[in-house]
C-alpha cells in the first residue's frame, strides 16, 4: 500500500466520522427543535384562556364605558334642565320685582306727599 491509499483511506475514515458526527448533531437539533415545540404548544394551550378572557374583559369594559357615558349624557341633560328653570324663575322673578316697583314706587310718593300734606296741615292748624 502506498501512500495515495493509505490517506484516502483515512479520508474516506474521516469522512464517515464526519456523516456520523453530523448525523448525530442533527439529532440533537431535531430533538430540541421538538423540545421547543412542545414548550410552546403547551405554552399557546395556557394563554389560549388568557387571551379569551381579556377578550371578554374587554367588552367589559366597552360595555361599562358606554353605560358611563350614557349616565353622563344624562346628567348633563339634567343639570342642563334645571339651569334652564333656574333661569326661567330669575327671569320671572326680575318681572315681578319689576312690576311691583313700578306699582309700589308711586304709590309710596304718593303716601309722602300725603304725609307731607297731613304734616303742614296739623302745624297750621296747630299754629292758629
Amino acid at each position: 500500500m502506498d501512500t495515495i491509499e493509505i490517506l484516502t483511506v483515512i479520508l474516506l475514515i474521516s469522512a464517515s466520522a464526519l456523516c456520523v458526527a453530523m448525523i448525530y448533531y442533527i439529532y440533537q437539533i431535531v430533538k430540541s427543535v421538538h423540545s421547543i415545540s412542545a414548550e410552546i404548544q403547551g405554552l399557546s394551550y395556557k394563554l389560549n384562556p388568557l387571551i379569551e378572557s381579556t377578550f371578554v374583559l374587554s367588552g367589559k369594559l366597552a360595555h361599562i364605558t358606554d353605560e358611563a357615558e350614557s349616565q353622563l349624557q344624562i346628567s348633563k341633560s339634567i343639570v342642563s334642565d334645571i339651569r334652564d328653570r333656574t333661569d326661567k324663575i330669575l327671569n320671572i322673578e326680575t318681572k315681578i320685582r319689576g312690576r311691583i316697583e313700578d306699582a309700589v314706587v308711586p304709590l309710596l310718593t304718593n303716601f309722602q306727599a300725603l304725609r307731607n300734606g297731613i304734616s303742614s296741615f296739623w302745624k297750621t292748624l296747630k299754629g292758629k
